[in-house]
């Protein structure tokens, strides 16, 4: 076993083998999928709970969603905890810190996507060569134990992992990379033009072109908007692919729009390569929720001729923290892989900065 790994048991297991009060935080997705579990394996949930501010008197899965303070009165301090959303809001993640010193508080590791197998003890012995190949292979030791604690937090669901090993975006994007008048940056999911805002503040407003590139049209009128107030930016109203075609579209207006195998609804996509246009593209931005494999396909040329500085999201499959540093360096062995983690729970806003 990889001898990063520390924990033994997943937070499924934890939770079967607790004899503390099980209290959920939290409505939603993520909480129903945490319920269904727990009534398939027959493990009973005692309270649900709510952010007082959220606490109206409604129902949830047969609780009624209680303040933390009535659950203590209830229950008292030996509880344990599950966080059943997501939050990267500074105020969320410092009540989830408050919690975790108080109690014993887990976060369960739910995908985002549909997968065959996500990391269990199994998982890493099944891929342990491919996960200590991009482990020893990393460019710092940051990198190494933010890879570790990842790995060891979506197997324990122990939120302390996420929180020793949290960063800043905009410092790390300062000091890992170098930004010059002349950038040409594609930005792969460009949302509604933050990140292209985050880019102008990295390039103190001075660039060569900016290319944007969002399937989702109403995020897309926001980006048009954008690029006729600046100049020297290309949207494009399109996916991003191994190659030019369509493909099926949950069009949600939020930052989770992502491709189906059902075709509810088609949009265009592209490739890098293509979408480029000839020009030297020196930055890469990817966040194309789950499409980042095919992206990098599509994008070959255009990696290996001008090897240009990238940012891309890893935290879409758990397979994508071994298998999108593997594809990187078959295209460019040079590059330096890091591997950064943002505030949030759960372990999203995992990112790879890759540079020459």
């Amino acid at each position: 076993m990889l001898n990063f790994i520390k924990e033994k048991l997943s937070v499924w297991e934890r939770m079967e083998r607790t004899t503390k009060p099980i209290i959920l935080y939290g409505m939603g997705n993520g909480a129903d999928k945490i319920v269904d579990w727990c009534e398939e394996h027959s493990v009973k949930i005692s309270g649900i709970f709510a952010s007082d501010e959220f606490v109206r008197g409604q129902a949830f899965r047969g609780f009624t969603v209680q303040r933390y303070a009535d659950i203590l009165a209830q229950f008292g301090e030996d509880i344990l905890i599950i966080i059943a959303f997501a939050s990267e809001r500074p105020e969320v993640i410092a009540r989830f810190k408050e919690l975790a010193a108080r109690h014993e508080t887990l976060a369960p590791h739910l995908p985002l996507f549909d997968e065959p197998e996500t990391v269990s003890l199994a998982w890493l012995e099944k891929h342990e060569a491919e996960l200590q190949k991009v482990y020893d292979n990393l460019a710092d030791e940051p990198s190494r134990e933010t890879f570790a604690a990842t790995l060891n937090y979506k197997l324990s669901g122990k939120v302390e992992y996420l929180f020793d090993c949290d960063s800043s975006r905009e410092e790390d994007l300062r000091q890992l990379f170098t930004f010059g008048e002349n950038e040409v940056y594609m930005d792969l999911g460009a949302y509604n033009g933050d990140t292209v805002e985050e880019f102008l503040g990295l390039t103190g407003g001075k660039y060569q072109h900016i290319i944007a590139v969002e399937p989702d049209r109403r995020n897309c009128r926001k980006l048009t908007a954008m690029a006729e107030a600046l100049g020297n930016i290309t949207v494009h109203q399109c996916g991003v692919w191994s190659e030019a075609g369509e493909l099926g579209f949950s069009d949600s207006g939020g930052r989770q729009s992502t491709f189906l195998a059902v075709q509810k609804k088609t949009v265009p996509v592209n490739s890098i390569d293509n979408l480029a246009q000839g020009l030297p593209v020196s930055y890469i931005k990817m966040d194309v929720e789950g499409a980042e494999v095919q992206a990098l396909q599509g994008g070959a040329y255009l990696i290996r001729e001008h090897q240009p500085k990238m940012f891309i999201a890893a935290y879409h499959y758990d397979v994508d923290l071994f298998r999108l540093p593997l594809q990187i360096w078959q295209l460019v062995p040079e590059y330096k892989i890091y591997l950064r983690k943002h505030p949030y729970i759960p372990a999203w806003e995992l990112n790879f900065l890759i540079t020459k």
